[in-house]
Parts: structure tokens; C-alpha cells; sequence
């Protein structure tokens, strides 16, 4: 099964980092789901925010969601590290997609009604892997802040 899930997503092999298609899903589901796992408890509603997140970023039937996500926390499981996640987002998203990445970080830790310091750990450390200056890390979060109050 994950060898047809990878094949439907043309997913970069250790050979062929290129990373096309729909790799960039792959690696934003991916930081998502290891994101709602940095805090030890996974909240229904930050699954919710996943698929929320997912399916306002990227034109994906609702199948593929679910499969891109299946694929993503199998991934999340497997990996060793964020490299593999991070060097896509870095290869393929200019600096605004970016930023609309880290938003919807902070949407995802703030999603169960709190913020978890392991979760802002988390994004701290990826704004930095996807070379992020530190700034954009506060200004995201006080621009997510204020949306949701």
C-alpha cells in the first residue's frame, strides 16, 4: 500500500530528490502531523485542523486527503529527523509560502485551546530548517493570535 501511495504522489525516491508533484503536500502533511505530535496528546480537534489546513492549501478530493495524511503520519512515524520534510518546503516554497506555513503552525498548536511549550519548540526549530528569520517566527504567531481572538 505505501508503494502505491507513493507512486500516486510521485514522491522523491533517495535517488530522485526532486521532490515533484504533489511532494510538497507530502512534506507540509508530514510537519503538521509531527507538529500535533510534539505535545504528547492528540486532540480530535487538531486532526480536524490538519485536514482543515491541508484542504484550504492544496486542491485534494477528500480521498486523497485522507491518503496524503495516512501517508504523512506513517511518514512522521518512520522519520528520523525533519530534514527529509524541510529540504522539500525549502526546494519548492518561495519565502511567502512560507510564511503561510508557519501560520497555519500556530493555527494547528492553537487548535485544542492552548499552547504547548513543546509545541512552540517545534515550530521554532522548523522556522529556523526552513530558513525563517526569527521575526517571521513571533510575527506569525501574534498574527494568529489576533485572528483567533
Amino acid at each position: 500500500m505505501l508503494t502505491k501511495l507513493k507512486k500516486f504522489f510521485d514522491l522523491p525516491t533517495e535517488n530522485d530528490a526532486s521532490g515533484t508533484s504533489h511532494g510538497i503536500e507530502y512534506a507540509s502533511a508530514a510537519l503538521l502531523v509531527e507538529l500535533a505530535k510534539s505535545d504528547f496528546k492528540q486532540d480530535e480537534s487538531e486532526q480536524q485542523q490538519i485536514f482543515a489546513t491541508l484542504e484550504d492549501t492544496f486542491d485534494l478530493s477528500k480521498d486523497e486527503l485522507g491518503e496524503l495524511v495516512e501517508l504523512a503520519e506513517s511518514a512522521s512515524a518512520e522519520a528520523s529527523d525533519l530534514y527529509q520534510f524541510t529540504s522539500l518546503v525549502n526546494e519548492h516554497y518561495s519565502n511567502a509560502q512560507k510564511i503561510a506555513l508557519l501560520e497555519n503552525f500556530w493555527r494547528l498548536a492553537y487548535a485544542d485551546g492552548r499552547l504547548d511549550k513543546y509545541e512552540e519548540h517545534f515550530i521554532r526549530k522548523v522556522t529556523g530548517l526552513i530558513n525563517l528569520a526569527p521575526s517571521e517566527f513571533i510575527k506569525a504567531k501574534l498574527r494568529v493570535k489576533a485572528s483567533l481572538e
